[in-house]
């Protein structure tokens, strides 16, 4: 029987080393606002993708991370427990419109993130319609986001990207609304982006997909995620 453990025990640690980290086997905090929390929420989507994901959320409408980091009950839910993965998703024209404001509460984040055990996630939210005119384009967004993971070593969820693609492929399959909220497809697209961040799986072949996404998109946008995701 012991050898029996042991031998489990040096196969999970390959699969963890060779294939990342197991779908449903980590704890997932959300710190965002309603581009999170449309359509039941990213946390939910992402453990119908990956059962046995723990998941909670701290979330408010418009919140930026500055308003999050001096919230108390952020706080409190960051110190709850060991979290593994920590996203961190900006009020989505901040990253473009105060960059420095985003990189700095951000880094915080990663800081208070890394001392608990965990790793940071950036959310690389989409492009507004109703904000393209101050940059809040997907080019934007992309290179402040991804400069910020690069400057703190830390992994990009590029839903922003994953949105550019489908809306190239599938015109007509909408994926939010003049101010960017999502569509139910979006938070779908989004939580595809960050099932193939953090497990470092692709979600193609997954069988669920929520009300308002048919067989036919729910494979496609499982594809576009798993093609725009590293």
């Amino acid at each position: 029987m012991m050898k029996r453990r042991f031998l489990l025990a040096i196969c999970l640690g390959l699969t963890l080393l060779l294939c990342g980290p197991l779908a449903g086997a980590a704890s997932v905090l959300f710190i965002g606002n309603s581009f999170t929390y449309f359509n039941d929420g990213l946390d939910r989507t992402l453990t119908e993708l990956a059962p046995g994901t723990v998941t909670a959320k701290v979330v408010a409408g418009g919140y930026t991370l500055e308003q999050h980091w001096n919230n108390g009950a952020t706080q409190s839910k960051l110190h709850e427990r060991r979290w593994d993965f920590v996203v961190l998703q900006e009020q989505s024209q901040t990253p473009v419109i105060d960059t420095r404001k985003y990189y700095e509460y951000a880094a915080k984040f990663d800081a208070e993130i890394r001392r608990n055990g965990g790793r940071t996630v950036l959310l690389m939210t989409w492009e507004r319609p109703d904000s393209v005119q101050y940059g809040v384009t997907t080019s934007g967004l992309a290179a402040a986001v991804n400069g910020l993971g690069t400057q703190l070593g830390v992994a990009v969820a590029p839903a922003g990207l994953a949105f550019a693609r489908s809306l190239r492929e599938r015109a007509g399959l909408a994926l939010y609304v003049n101010d960017g909220h999502p569509t139910p497809a979006g938070s779908y697209l989004a939580a595809c982006v960050l099932f193939k961040t953090i497990f470092e799986r692709s979600p193609v072949g997954l069988s669920y997909a929520p009300r308002g996404v048919d067989a036919a998109a729910r494979d496609h946008l499982q594809r576009i995620a798993t093609l725009t995701t590293r």
